[in-house]
């Protein structure tokens, strides 16, 4: 065996395979660097860290899951930035894996939330900042801060527009099930109208952010597919493109498949239209 690789175990005494000094990357043996190179991610993340609180966020995602995307391209030691980042979900995925992470976002509720959920689970706050992205982007570049990898779930084109069987098919009894507060209020108090002002304002934020993240340094973006005005928009290829446009290199597309996502009856005897129960998390590097 070569001798820059030794043996690592977990808590419970159990192999987790060889690590090897030469990992410029991780921290992860060759058997969970194996695991985690499938391109599509089907791990069950059981609701946990104050889920139903967290939950007032439309687009919250599991922490556990963020962790194990931060393990994938951070080593022990690293900084995570997340431009979008609602009630905190990369940040408090780096605290279960000791990185640190720093988190901008506009909603001074998600910020509230995310802060009532560390002190209820004891966890220590990471840095989160409120305000506009494209604002704090700049403040952090004048404290000549760095980060080794960008994690974010960025707001949706139109989704909270998107109709939804949210009545006709409830339960006989259910009250009806209130919309969510819009995940659209990223980048002024309105909406985007196009799908292309959408994209030129995630630019705008990404460009910033590309300044502060080390060389060669990865970027993994949640971003969902969507069906509106009767048509299926790959909004997971047009952020690719946009994002590309800025000098980023697309390195994979990993799928993940939500488990616990709910079926919804869309389309139900006149037109068929899929109920999406996966996202896609677009892997880019500087």
């Amino acid at each position: 065996m070569s001798k820059d690789k030794v043996e690592l175990f977990d808590q419970d005494g159990r192999s987790r395979g060889f690590y090897s000094g030469r990992n410029r990357l991780n921290e992860l043996t060759g058997k969970e660097w194996v695991y985690w190179s499938k391109s599509v991610i089907n791990r069950p993340y059981p609701p946990s860290l104050q889920h139903r609180l967290r939950s007032r966020h439309g687009g919250q995602k599991p922490p556990e899951l963020c962790a194990d995307l931060i393990r994938l391209f951070t080593k022990g030691g690293g900084r995570v930035l997340d431009p979008f980042a609602g009630v905190g979900g990369t940040l408090l995925g780096a605290a279960l894996c000791g990185r640190q992470a720093l988190g901008i976002e506009l909603n001074p509720e998600w910020v509230r939330i995310y802060r009532r959920v560390c002190a209820l689970e004891g966890l220590a706050e990471q840095r989160l900042e409120c305000g506009d992205s494209r604002d704090k982007l700049r403040e952090l570049a004048a404290e000549g801060l760095r980060f080794d990898l960008l994690l974010t779930d960025v707001p949706y084109w139109q989704m909270d527009k998107a109709r939804r069987s949210t009545g006709a098919f409830k339960r006989v009894g259910e009250a009806q099930r209130p919309r969510r507060a819009s995940k659209l209020q990223a980048f002024n108090d309105r909406e985007p109208r196009s799908k292309e002002e959408w994209l030129e304002g995630l630019q705008a934020v990404f460009a910033a952010a590309i300044s502060l993240l080390e060389p060669r340094a990865y970027l993994a973006v949640f971003i969902g597919d969507m069906y509106h005005g009767g048509r299926l928009h790959f909004l997971s290829a047009d952020l690719a493109a946009a994002l590309q446009d800025l000098g980023l290199v697309l390195k994979a597309n990993l799928i993940w498949y939500d488990v616990s996502k709910s079926l919804h009856v869309y389309g139900y005897q006149y037109e068929f239209i899929p109920s999406m129960i996966h996202q896609s998390i677009l892997v880019l590097r500087k």
